[in-house]
């Protein structure tokens, strides 16, 4: 019998379990941000248009597709115009670069957003 053998670890074994546990912690990773989102109330665009401050500091989910950029200031954002999905009424909203992403008109997005001094702000994004 060869002691050295029965120590070692195969390294098939190995090859198998790295991407397991890696396709794993993404599932997790994945279920637990869109937990996160689900558990925010939708965006109330009639509250917003009526009084923004009523919305305050608050986050929300939006869903909402990409009508055009209004403005990119490097550094600072872009200012969208987006078509809510729920209703189909027009809102700017403001993707500040931090949050990042690429935008095209027609896209879809789930926004996670906040308004702060009565914008409204993307703080996470998910196309789909």
């Amino acid at each position: 019998m060869n002691r050295h053998q029965s120590g070692k670890i195969n390294p098939v074994l190995i090859a198998f379990l790295i991407p397991l546990i890696v396709i794993i912690t993404a599932a997790v990773f994945m279920l637990v941000r869109n937990h996160l989102h689900e558990s925010l109330e939708p965006f109330n665009v009639a509250t917003y248009q009526r009084s923004p401050n009523e919305l305050q500091g608050n986050h929300y989910n939006l869903d909402a597709q990409i009508e055009a950029q209004l403005r990119w200031d490097e550094g600072f954002g872009r200012l969208l115009k987006v078509k809510t999905v729920s209703t189909g009424e027009h809102l700017s909203v403001l993707v500040p670069d931090k949050v990042g992403g690429d935008f095209n008109a027609g896209q879809r997005f789930h926004f996670k957003v906040m308004v702060k001094d009565g914008l409204i702000q993307v703080e996470d994004l998910e196309k789909y």
